[in-house]
């Protein structure tokens, strides 16, 4: 009896042990909207080549955007290259596509994806060979790990624009020859691959509220690694079985998902955001690539001063706009509020660095000729009925758009000292060729379009200048 006891407790101490063996654990790593901040890869790389030490079964993924927002990168010879060249020294094995990869045109966009040795996935959008610059990219891509089959599918943001296209929010003329579908919709069309994988991860530049629709609709997913949005998510966020997770943006943080398996049946799931500032591991061949990235750039050139400190969009907007009235000798000049991509200039010397930092996107200045009549339209049009706010920031002119019920009804058009405009002149108007093809207006007056981009205006009208100085509000919104 005694022996039989000994049996039976060694039998469940080896079922025990079975148990424990099949026991698995995928850690997945991501980051999104890194905005081609180069700052902390060699606190990511640390990290993840530390906890391998730990658990080899790690994924590093990527939701997007990361392109745009460093000059050091933006403007480097072969632009983008810098921020590939850090994400392959870190291990990262796929990637979403973000609106900003295709800032630098699809061909620039297809040099960096051939460098790259992680995938970018996408299932919504449809490159026409015979038009488009770039390769068609695979809509899904499958890896496995210890055993483990890992299913992941791509989107992209493409919102409707009021002339019936859809496309992600970029300049129109990067993405010719593409068609985008809507993400929410395409998704959805790959509930299938649950047959097909034990983990199944969506891997989202759709931002925040689209992946929790797509999270209601589809609890097929295991998770959504998200972007766009620049949501951070600190906590545990499962919607309908689905975790949801974003790392907020800038390479600030770190998300870590973590799926434990018996077998090859999941039975929990687990998330922590890491704030990489926090870290102090550093792999220094990462951080001597990035330092040598800085070191070889031209931005710390000064090209002037500012007298004051420019706050907010409308006084760096304006600065802008002044740079296209005086360089491009026009009447009136206009920015949209999104490209103006940084919230203050600090009182002192204007590098380069900072115009490039300010105007990312190297959009062309267009020039058109406008009757007064097409400027109250344009301007009218441009009201932001969501946060109630003029869009385009101006030189050369001031606005007063007046709304009832959150709709604009009417445009007062002064000049800068307050004198009305002569309503049967017309008026020479430059703005940025992202504005030109995205905004609606009457476009029959088109004069030029320039070889020259704006943040090129602001950089020769700052050298003219020698000194800024900024405290003319020039927009208004009121309600009638």
């Amino acid at each position: 009896m005694k022996l039989f006891s000994r049996l039976l407790g060694l039998l469940s101490l080896l079922c025990c042990l079975n148990i424990q063996a099949q026991e698995k654990q995928i850690v997945i790593f991501s980051t999104n909207d890194m905005h081609a901040r180069i700052h902390n890869f060699a606190k990511i790389g640390a990290y993840i080549n530390d906890f391998k030490k730990q658990n080899p079964n790690v994924l590093v993924l990527s939701g997007g955007d990361m392109f745009s927002g460093n000059p050091v990168v933006d403007q480097y010879q072969d632009k983008g290259y810098p921020i590939v060249d850090l994400m392959n020294q870190v291990g990262y094995q796929f990637a979403a596509f973000g609106n900003h990869e295709f800032d630098y045109g699809q061909e620039t966009l297809q040099k960096r994806r051939d460098q790259a040795n992680f995938k970018m996935i996408c299932a919504n959008m449809t490159v026409d060979p015979a038009v488009g610059k770039m390769q068609q990219p695979e809509a899904t891509a499958f890896t496995e790990i210890d055993g483990i089959k890992i299913g992941i599918v791509g989107i992209i943001e493409a919102n409707m624009r009021s002339n019936g296209t859809r496309y992600p929010a970029c300049h129109p003329d990067r993405v010719i020859g593409i068609t985008f579908q809507d993400p929410v919709e395409t998704i959805q069309k790959y509930k299938g691959m649950r047959q097909e994988c034990d983990l199944f991860i969506g891997l989202s530049h759709a931002g925040i509220e689209s992946d929790l629709v797509i999270a209601d609709a589809m609890p097929e997913l295991d998770a959504i690694v998200g972007g766009h949005s620049h949501t951070r998510i600190d906590s545990l966020l499962i919607r309908n079985g689905v975790l949801v997770t974003q790392a907020g943006g800038n390479t600030d943080y770190l998300s870590k998902l973590t799926f434990t398996f018996e077998g090859k049946t999941l039975k929990s799931k687990s998330h922590e955001l890491i704030s990489l500032r926090s870290l102090k591991k550093e792999i220094p061949e990462i951080a001597q690539s990035a330092q040598e990235f800085v070191d070889k750039s031209p931005l710390k050139t000064v090209l002037a001063e500012t007298a004051d400190q420019l706050n907010g969009k409308e006084e760096l907007g304006g600065l802008m706009c002044d740079a296209i009235v005086d360089i491009h000798q026009v009447d009136f000049a206009f920015q949209n509020s999104g490209g103006v991509r940084i919230g203050q200039m600090k009182k002192g010397p204007i590098t380069m660095e900072d115009v490039y930092t300010l105007d990312p996107f190297g959009n062309t200045v267009v020039i058109y000729n406008m009757t007064y009549s097409q400027l109250e339209e344009f301007i009218k049009n441009s009201y932001r009925k969501r946060n109630q706010s003029a869009d385009l920031m101006c030189s050369g002119l001031k606005y007063i758009i007046y709304t009832h019920d959150g709709v604009a009804t009417r445009v007062v058009i002064t000049d800068e000292k307050n004198n009305p405009l002569d309503k049967t002149k017309t008026y020479k108007v430059g703005m940025n060729s992202y504005i030109s093809s995205s905004y609606r207006f009457d476009k029959s007056g088109l004069v030029e379009e320039s070889a020259d981009s704006a943040s090129d205006a602001l950089i020769a009208y700052l050298k003219k200048k020698g000194t800024i100085t900024r405290d003319i509000h020039r927009t208004d919104v009121r309600e009638e």
